[in-house]
């Protein structure tokens, strides 16, 4: 019933009074004002005033079911879903139910993650009810040695869903998303397979949206959609903005077995090309300039010193020679 309530109030953009809500469900105004308090206790921002009636704040930021459900445009990705209110990580909770027949595309988002994961072992910081983290198990029909491309293409479309909303982001190789020199969103992809078989891949995001500060440790490096536009964002709609990009983009890199098409857009939206950077690695450090990307994904990198070298992605950690991404 509460949700029910949820839906007249969202249809009104004006308040609604106890009285009409009772009469349209054939409820007490008792318990009318009882389901109020459980939409409010889930987060919605409900105003109440008396002989006026209740008022949804149009920018409620709740992530459930049934907000997931109905934000969604996508064909195949997160159709089916779970929502969790904590994890220890989203990608690990992914891989779990895995083991399960489960379709491709499902996807699993929490309120809260105790142990989230980045790139190259680091952990990611999730704060809660400002920020979005969530993991998709995807099945493509490809071996193992094609995959390496999708974690770019995932990037790639992280890019072109917050282009489309106003907000400038690019993409350092191979799939930190920044804005302004700052990171605001962590991408890690995982892969299980055999030796001719890709058994699924979990790809998990996490994206600062809401945050206005970050403590002292991140402040200088990170930042959040909000602190970049002065705008406040809903979260699933962030979430179906980016699945509806890499779902389109996903299928196109499986019926065309490649990244050859995607070669241009992403050059167009790296901050590593025609820079100069340096790939460091546990046994040296090569300097260049990013003069762009194999078609298996890999960082072409030229220096006066040697022919072309290409770095194939999480091999290496490539940042800019004066220590910013711009």
């Amino acid at each position: 019933m509460n949700y029910k309530i949820l839906e007249l109030l969202k249809a009104n953009d004006t308040f609604v009074s106890g009285e009409e809500i009772g009469k349209i469900f054939n409820i007490s105004r008792s318990a009318v004002w009882k389901n109020i308090l459980k939409l409010k206790e889930l987060g919605y921002d409900i105003t109440s005033v008396t002989k006026k009636g209740y008022f949804l704040n149009g920018s409620s930021d709740v992530l459930n079911d049934y907000e997931i459900k109905n934000s969604l445009t996508t064909e195949t990705f997160g159709k089916n879903f779970l929502c969790l209110e904590e994890t220890d990580s989203t990608n690990e909770e992914a891989k779990r139910q895995a083991q399960n027949n489960i379709p491709e595309g499902f996807l699993i988002t929490a309120k809260r993650q105790t142990k989230g994961k980045g790139r190259l072992g680091n952990s990611w910081s999730h704060s809660q009810n400002s920020a979005l983290a969530f993991s998709i198990v995807l099945k493509p029909p490809l071996i193992p040695t094609d995959i390496t491309p999708l974690t770019l293409i995932t990037g790639l479309s992280v890019c072109e869903a917050f282009r489309k909303i106003g907000v400038p982001a690019y993409v350092k190789w191979p799939n930190d998303i920044i804005i302004n020199g700052k990171k605001a969103v962590g991408i890690l992809t995982e892969i299980s397979c055999e030796i001719e078989k890709i058994s699924y891949v979990v790809i998990g995001i996490g994206v600062n949206i809401n945050q206005s500060s970050f403590d002292d440790e991140l402040k200088e490096r990170a930042t959040s959609l909000f602190m970049e536009t002065g705008r406040i964002f809903k979260r699933t709609d962030i979430l179906n903005a980016i699945l509806n990009e890499l779902e389109k983009n996903y299928y196109e890199f499986i019926r065309t077995s490649g990244f050859k098409g995607f070669i241009e857009k992403y050059e167009s939206l790296c901050l590593n090309i025609g820079k100069n950077v340096k790939a460091v690695s546990k046994v040296k450090d090569i300097s260049g300039i990013a003069v762009g990307i194999s078609q298996k994904g890999e960082l072409i990198v030229k220096n006066e010193n040697t022919d072309a070298l290409s770095f194939v992605s999480g091999e290496f950690s490539v940042r800019l020679q004066d220590g910013k991404y711009i």
